[in-house]
C-alpha cells in the first residue's frame, strides 16, 4: 500500500500514471455487482423507512455519533462570495466579511492535526476561490500534508487557474455548484451570477485539470424551479466529467439560511422533511474554525449563535471539543429544549431518502449512458412521484428500476 505521504508527489509528479490508477481503481469499484448491492440497500432503506420514523432513527443515531469527531475539518478561510444564492442567500450573515489571517490558517491547521485530521474543507458560508490568498493558503497546506477539495460556484476559478495547477498535489478535486442548465434559471438560483462567465470557467477547467489529475463533480441543489430541468442538465453537464454516474449529483434542499421562505415554497419533499431534532453534526463534532478563530457546530451559523469555543486560548481545539459549550448544546438537543433560532427553524429531508433517491440516479446514470434529456426527466418524476406518493413501498422501486435495467 503506497504511503499517505508519498501520494501528493506522486499525484503531482507523474499525473498521468496517477490517473491510470484512478481509473483502474474506479472500474473495479464500479461494476454491476456494486450497483446491485445500491439496489439491495435501497430495498432496505424503504423497508427502514417504513418501520422506523425519522424522529426515531435520526435519535438513534445521533447517540451512536456522540462525543466521536470527524475525520474532515473545516477552516473557513473567508467568509464572503461573490454572488447570493436563493437558497444560501449568504449575504444575510451578519458576521464580518473578511479574509481569515495567514496565521490564523496556519494555527487553525495545527490545532486540526492534534486530532489527526489530514483532511480540510475551505468553506462554510462563503466561496474558496473569492480568497485573494488562495495560493498562500494552499502552501500552508502543503507545508502540513493536508488534503483539501474545492467546493464552489466556479465563477472565478480562471483566476486561480495557476494555483490550481500548482498545488494539484494537496488539492485535486473540484466540486462545482450548479442549479439550471437554462440561463434564465441559473441566474434566477445562482443570484449574480453569470451563465456565460461559469461555461467559461467550465470550459477553462475541463481544458486545464484533468489531463494533470483533477476530478470534477457536478451537483446540483434540486428545487421546484429546476427540477423540470434535470434531463437536460444531465445531457449538457456530462461533457465536463469522466463518470456522469459518480460525478454529477442531485441533492434535495435542506433549511440553511436564516429564512426559510424560499425552502418552504421550493421544496419538492415536504412529505419527507422533518425538523432537525438530535442533531448529526451537535453529536459527531466536525470543527467548523471560523474566520475568526471561534468554532462553531455548523455551516449554517450565519450570526454566530452556534459557536461552542475558540482556538485562540492557550488549550486551543481540545477545549472545544471537550468544552462545556458543546456539552450544553447537546443536552439542548437531547431534551427538545433548543431555545436557539437557528437550531428552531432547521429542516431537512429524511437522509434515508436522499440516499435511495443517490442510489438510484447513479444507478440510471450508470445505466443508461446515452439516452436522451427526455428519458432521464421521466426517470427523475417516476422517482419523485414515487417518494411523495401513497405506494412506497418495494413492488412500487422494482417497478420504477426495471424501466431502467
Amino acid at each position: 500500500m503506497i504511503n499517505n505521504n508519498i501520494i501528493p508527489l506522486f499525484k503531482k509528479n507523474t499525473p498521468k500514471l496517477y490517473t491510470l490508477l484512478k481509473d483502474v481503481k474506479h472500474h473495479y469499484i464500479y461494476n454491476q455487482r456494486y450497483f446491485n448491492q445500491l439496489l439491495s440497500n435501497n430495498l432496505n432503506l424503504i423497508d427502514h423507512i417504513l418501520n422506523k420514523k425519522y424522529e426515531d432513527w435520526a435519535k438513534d443515531n445521533y447517540f451512536k455519533d456522540k462525543k466521536t469527531v470527524n475525520d474532515v475539518a473545516v477552516i473557513e478561510i473567508n467568509n464572503s462570495c461573490n454572488i447570493n444564492c436563493v437558497m444560501c442567500d449568504t449575504k444575510s450573515s451578519t458576521r464580518k466579511k473578511k479574509l481569515m489571517s495567514l496565521d490564523l490558517v496556519e494555527k487553525s491547521v495545527l490545532e486540526i492535526k492534534k486530532k489527526n485530521i489530514n483532511n480540510v474543507l475551505l468553506h462554510t458560508i462563503g466561496d474558496p476561490l473569492a480568497n485573494t490568498r488562495l495560493n498562500d493558503v494552499f502552501k500552508i497546506l502543503r507545508k502540513y500534508k493536508m488534503q483539501t477539495g474545492i467546493s464552489t460556484n466556479g465563477l472565478m476559478l480562471e483566476k486561480h487557474i495557476d494555483t490550481l495547477i500548482e498545488y494539484v498535489d494537496i488539492c485535486s478535486n473540484i466540486r462545482f455548484s450548479i442549479d439550471g442548465v437554462k440561463k434564465e434559471t441559473y441566474e434566477k438560483i445562482r443570484f449574480g451570477g453569470k451563465w456565460e462567465d461559469l461555461i467559461r470557467n467550465l470550459d477553462l477547467a475541463k481544458k486545464e485539470l484533468p489531463k494533470i489529475g483533477y476530478e470534477f463533480t457536478i451537483e446540483l441543489v434540486i428545487t421546484k424551479d429546476n427540477f423540470g430541468e434535470l434531463g437536460e442538465f444531465v445531457t449538457f453537464f456530462k461533457k465536463y466529467v469522466r463518470k456522469p454516474y459518480s460525478q454529477i449529483h442531485f441533492n434535495f434542499m435542506n433549511s440553511l439560511s436564516p429564512s426559510n421562505d424560499y425552502f418552504l415554497s421550493n421544496n419538492v419533499l415536504q412529505k419527507h422533511t422533518h425538523i432537525n431534532s438530535f442533531c448529526h453534526w451537535v453529536a459527531r463534532n466536525t470543527p467548523y474554525i471560523l474566520v475568526d478563530g471561534r468554532v462553531s457546530v455548523c455551516c449554517r451559523d450565519y450570526d454566530g449563535s452556534l459557536v461552542i469555543g475558540s482556538i485562540n486560548n492557550e488549550k486551543g481545539i481540545d477545549s472545544v471539543i471537550d468544552g462545556e459549550e458543546l456539552k450544553q448544546l447537546q443536552k439542548k438537543h437531547e431534551s427538545g429544549d433548543v431555545n436557539n433560532d437557528l437550531c428552531k427553524s432547521c429542516y431537512l429531508i429524511d437522509t434515508r431518502i436522499q440516499d435511495i433517491w443517490n442510489n438510484t440516479v447513479s444507478y440510471l446514470l450508470y445505466k443508461k449512458r446515452d439516452v436522451d434529456s427526455t428519458f432521464y426527466q421521466t426517470e427523475f418524476e417516476n422517482l419523485l412521484n414515487f417518494f411523495n406518493g401513497n405506494s412506497f413501498n418495494k413492488d412500487t422501486y422494482k417497478k420504477i428500476i426495471s424501466t431502467i435495467s
